[in-house]
């Protein structure tokens, strides 16, 4: 990863955003950062079944 390319985000606390799907998989996003720089990208589901798609963005809960 090139850090010269472009400055790291201002700090913060972990996850750096977080938002979810209330239906139909009751699944979620979080992303966590690092001295600035997206250090992970986690998506979950709270189901007993495999999330299959996703739903379009306006439906994100945050």
């Amino acid at each position: 990863m090139d850090h010269t390319a472009v400055p790291p985000a201002p700090a913060h606390g972990n996850p750096a955003a977080d938002a979810w799907y209330a239906e139909p998989e009751d699944a979620g996003v979080m992303v966590f950062t690092k001295d600035g720089y997206l250090s992970l990208l986690e998506i979950y589901s709270v189901s007993s079944e495999p999330i299959s798609t996703w739903r379009e963005a306006r439906f994100v809960e945050r």
